[in-house]
């Protein structure tokens, strides 16, 4: 299920409209990705968004419930190649007071200088989100998440539902490989 239509608020995903979706990324072997990455594109920027069946946590998800999917979004401006924002999706059952905890591994370890307490901005039927304009969160040290992204292996995602912790794991690579295309669509428009 796209969220789309559910971010429109957000000045920089008016991009939602007139979508240019481009194609998806392959895993090596030319096998389908293990995370797959929507993007789609108009003239402000892009959109590139992702949906995970969150994980265990002691109890199996329900693949047929949409709120047991945990989302990320990252909306790049074209006009300088830089985020407009990252946003967490989560259960809209999650304890808000709790935020959403994210962390960073690179190969089976965990970058202690990677993690952070995002708070949840909103709250709807939908879904609760956490957004962090610019990809720039600035609570206690300074944490970039397009560079995250981009030199680590898997994002975790964890937050609190019932006094209970919900933690999912999502590989990066193809968000990688995504974000070199947008980059390299973003250049071919400019040189045109």
């Amino acid at each position: 299920m796209s969220r789309c239509a559910l971010s429109l608020s957000l000045p920089a995903v008016a991009l939602c409209f007139s979508m240019a979706a481009l194609g998806q990324s392959q895993a090596p072997g030319g096998a389908e990705p293990v995370v797959k990455w929507e993007t789609a594109c108009a003239a402000r920027g892009c959109l590139m968004q992702t949906e995970v069946l969150r994980g265990d946590s002691g109890d199996p998800p329900d693949r047929t419930d949409f709120h047991e999917y945990v989302g990320i979004d990252v909306a790049f401006e074209r006009s300088t190649r830089k985020p407009a924002y990252f946003a967490f999706h989560v259960d809209p059952n999650a304890q808000r007071d709790e935020g959403i905890s994210i962390a960073f591994t690179k190969a089976a370890k965990s970058d202690s200088g990677g993690t952070a307490k995002l708070d949840i901005s909103d709250c709807d039927e939908k879904f609760c989100a956490a957004r962090v304009p610019l990809g720039l969160v600035k609570k206690g040290r300074n944490l970039n998440l397009l560079d995250k992204f981009l030199k680590s292996d898997h994002v975790v995602l964890l937050y609190m539902r019932g006094g209970k912790q919900y933690r999912t794991m999502v590989p990066l690579s193809s968000f990688q490989m995504d974000y070199q295309r947008v980059m390299a669509e973003f250049g071919a428009v400019g040189k045109k």
